[in-house]
């Protein structure tokens, strides 16, 4: 039997399609540069001294400022969502040893869930929970998520970074009009002068790794969360504790699920940055020079 033999016009597609194939591997190559793989390390080497100091009496107090700013873009996330779905605010409170914690009402069912199980003994939250209710207590751990993306992703460039530094500085001048505490003022106080000196100093470079930091910190809240929670008893429960209530599972799987969502957060952030910002040094430090100079 004679070789079958492909016809022309299948062979110019496939080569077309082969060669559009390599052109697209090329323009998204994701090798990180020098510059990039000391972020990447930086960030995971960020991870672990995050958690020391939050959990440690004399290094939470001095990361106080951050820990206010990034409990209160979780609990502003609660309050954005819980007003969206037609709740009515009645308390936040704001602390960084205890948490936070934000009082919706109006967001549970005004009956009662009937069970499939007839043995079964849900809790009241377990009775009268409602997708307001869920999509309000889930967007705590997603709006510090979203925001943690974001300045990860940032502290991959200098100007990007620049960009964060203004929002984190008045971020963190609004704590300042209802801190009740000397400590909270000085962290403040201190966390505003380190932004400041990192600006000025080699065009912003160091201000990326400061910026990754607070990104880091906001990104991964469920841990300080949860650990706050199981090492200190601190006043406010954490999410987790409040969706094993609502939803039923144990408070740890809950921990479980939403490390894994901040984890592949955190990749994608990383790969983003990588993607997006691929600049020699000397193409960022120019871009630098040109965003808001320091000299």
């Amino acid at each position: 039997m004679p070789p079958q033999t492909i016809p022309q016009p299948i062979l110019e597609v496939a080569n077309s399609s082969s060669s559009n194939l390599h052109s697209f591997v090329a323009r998204a190559n994701i090798t990180p540069n020098s510059f990039q793989t000391n972020t990447v390390i930086a960030a995971c080497v960020m991870f672990l001294a995050i958690l020391i100091a939050w959990n440690l009496p004399i290094l939470r107090d001095a990361i106080a400022g951050l820990k206010l700013f990034t409990v209160g873009v979780h609990e502003l996330s609660h309050l954005t969502m819980g007003l969206i779905c037609g709740g009515h605010v009645v308390s936040i409170c704001i602390d960084p040893n205890d948490g936070g914690a934000t009082h919706v009402m109006g967001l549970m069912r005004t009956t009662p869930r009937i069970p499939r199980n007839p043995y079964a003994m849900p809790t009241f939250a377990q009775t009268f929970w409602s997708p307001s209710a869920v999509a309000t207590l889930a967007s705590g751990y997603i709006g510090s998520s979203i925001v943690g993306f974001l300045f990860i992703f940032s502290g991959f460039n200098i100007v990007a970074s620049k960009a964060c530094a203004l929002v984190l500085h008045f971020g963190l001048l609004v704590p300042v009009l209802r801190a009740d505490h000397w400590i909270a003022y000085a962290s403040i106080i201190g966390c505003e002068a380190l932004l400041i000196g990192l600006w000025f100093g080699d065009h912003g470079n160091a201000l990326r790794f400061f910026v990754l930091f607070v990104g880091v910190m906001n990104l991964f809240y469920v841990v300080w969360d949860y650990i706050d929670e199981r090492l200190f008893d601190k006043r406010n429960t954490s999410d987790c504790a409040q969706f094993s209530e609502l939803l039923g599972w144990p408070t740890s799987s809950w921990f479980i699920f939403w490390f894994v969502y901040d984890s592949l957060v955190f990749t994608a952030a990383i790969f983003a940055g990588i993607c997006v910002f691929r600049r020699t040094d000397e193409q960022m430090y120019r871009e630098a020079s040109k965003f808001l100079p320091t000299r």
